[in-house]
Formats: structure tokens, C-alpha cells, sequence
């Protein structure tokens, strides 16, 4: 069977079939910005040292312009929450924020992030609504410390709320088209080429980085607690659906993002599958027997993972 023929392969290390990577692969870059609503107060700053008899190098006082507005708050947060979802369905490309994606996944991505940016424009609504009130009750929060010029103007205030995905195609692999000479146009090709293979590297390494932290969790929630409880019973620890349910999408992600063609990352994800497909965690705590065979299950693929100075 072509599975067993997968796990099989584990014993004899990866074995790489790059696809065309270029046009099987895309490029997306998240470019959303809030405002902070924070700034430091020099004449606070000034005075907590002088009154603690410290250097005016020691720290500062950073106030909070808009304390209390949960408007603010909630949008900050859905923002952190909505970049972790872009970073969860793509892989990292380069330190400039580019990330990758498959170009089978182009629209289920597209239709995620079309969603949340609605989301974004109506929570900045909602704060936009409420700016001018909750910009009148900081006077009493702040006190002295208040300073109305340091609250723009609502056209203003729009300008620092930004949200956009920007596509580009991944760069070709091949000479560089530069008018250079030959010796120094060789020296360009190697250096991308390079940058081409550790960024690949680097992504791949990303998805093994996230399945062995996810696996471990799962080990240590089907794994026994060293306590038994007041009847003697064997207690375990707590089981979430949440964790087996990102099991399940990084087998997705392995069969989708496996960029080089690694038949070893093919065959751990045949294997994760076939342990965790279908169970769920209320069977998991109704049965020890199920618990225990599926907690060496997963033991056993941990240690087929490859080592990455985890």
C-alpha cells in the first residue's frame, strides 16, 4: 500500500521531489497598522525621576491616551488575533514579511482574509463612533497630564488604520537579468540562489517547528498524571478539542505547503492521520485503553521528526 510504502520510508531518510515552486507557490505580505494611543509624557517622565531620585535615563512614562476604551482595545486585539491567522495559513518567506502560499490555496485564503478585513472596518467604525466620548472622559483619566493636541482629528485618526494583502508571484529561479558584468553577474546568481535554497529550508523547518510544539502538547495531555485520584483512579491531564483540531490542519498543511516534495513529511502526515483521524476527546476520556495506545502513537512519531535543535 501506498501509505505503508510512506511510513516505511521514514527508515531510509527524506527523499526530495521539488515541484515547480515558483508557479505552484505565491506570495502574500499583510500590511495592517492601528494606532497605539500611547505616548510619552516628558514632563512625567521628568518628575517620577526627579521625585525617585533617579536618572532622567532610568525610564519614562508612557501614557495611555485613551484608558478604558474597550473600542480600541477589542480592534488591537482582533488585529493580533487576525495576523496569527495570516501567519497559520502561510509560511515564512523573507524578514521583510512576505509569506507563502499555495496557489490551490489562493482562494480559500483570500475569502479568510476578505472576511476578516470587514471585520477590521467595522470594529474601527464602532471605535471611530465612540473617539470623541471616550477622548473627553481621558481628561479626567489623565488629569494634568492631559493634552488635547496629542488627539488627531478624526480625518486624521482614519489615516493611521490601514488594512491591505498584497500578492506577488515568487521570484524565478535563474539568471538574474542585470547589466553587469559576467564575473560579478555570478556572484548575484549564487547569492540568490542561496537566499532561494535557505528560504525554502526555512519554511519547510517552519512547518516541523510548529508540528513537533503541537504534538508535544498533545503527548502531554493524552499522557498519565503521577497522582491518582481519591479513589485510586489513574488521573489524567485535561483534554482540548483546540489542539487536536490544529493536529488536524497541520496534516492538511503538510499535504499543501510540502514545497520540496519530501516524501518523509508525506509519510508523517499518513501516520499522524491515521492516528488522530476521527477520534475525538470525548472517546479519549470514556476509554484508558484508547488514551494510552494513541499517546504512544504519537510518541512514536515525535521521534520521527527531524531534529531541528528543538
Amino acid at each position: 500500500m501506498e501509505q505503508v510504502s510512506n511510513i516505511q520510508s521514514l527508515a531510509q531518510g527524506p527523499t526530495v521531489n521539488a515541484p515547480a515552486f515558483d508557479t505552484a507557490f505565491m506570495l502574500s505580505q499583510m500590511q495592517v497598522s492601528t494606532w497605539t494611543a500611547r505616548k510619552k509624557d516628558k514632563a512625567a517622565s521628568a518628575k517620577v525621576a526627579r521625585d525617585s531620585g533617579a536618572s532622567a535615563k532610568a525610564g519614562n512614562y508612557n501614557k495611555n491616551l485613551l484608558a478604558g476604551c474597550t473600542e480600541l482595545e477589542d480592534l488591537k486585539k482582533f488585529v493580533g488575533n487576525a495576523r496569527n491567522t495570516h501567519y497559520a495559513m502561510t509560511l515564512p518567506w523573507s524578514d521583510m514579511g512576505l509569506r507563502l502560499i499555495p496557489t490551490s490555496e489562493y482562494f480559500d485564503y483570500l475569502n479568510v482574509m476578505t472576511d476578516l478585513e470587514q471585520e477590521f472596518h467595522r470594529l474601527y467604525q464602532l471605535f471611530e463612533d465612540a473617539y470623541q466620548w471616550r477622548t473627553s472622559t481621558a481628561m479626567a483619566e489623565l488629569g494634568n497630564m492631559f493634552d488635547h493636541s496629542e488627539y488627531p482629528p478624526v480625518d486624521e485618526l482614519r489615516r493611521k488604520f490601514r488594512w491591505r494583502i498584497v500578492f506577488s508571484e515568487v521570484p524565478r529561479r535563474g539568471d538574474p537579468r542585470l547589466d553587469l558584468p559576467a564575473e560579478a553577474l555570478e556572484v548575484v546568481k549564487q547569492q540568490y540562489d542561496e537566499f532561494y535554497s535557505e528560504n525554502i529550508e526555512a519554511a519547510m523547518n517552519d512547518i516541523w517547528t510548529r508540528l513537533h510544539k503541537n504534538l508535544s502538547t498533545v503527548l502531554r495531555q493524552l499522557s498519565p498524571k503521577d497522582e491518582l485520584d481519591a479513589k485510586g483512579n489513574q488521573k489524567y491531564n485535561k483534554l482540548y478539542d483546540s489542539v487536536f483540531d490544529t493536529s488536524l490542519e497541520l496534516i492538511r498543511m503538510m499535504r499543501r505547503f510540502n514545497i520540496t516534495g519530501d516524501t518523509q513529511m508525506t509519510a508523517i502526515a499518513d501516520q499522524l492521520e491515521d492516528a488522530l483521524y476521527g477520534v475525538n476527546t470525548d472517546a479519549l476520556k470514556n476509554s484508558e485503553t484508547l488514551r494510552l495506545d494513541k499517546q504512544q502513537q504519537v510518541k512514536d512519531i515525535i521521534s520521527k521528526l527531524p531534529s531541528l535543535d528543538l
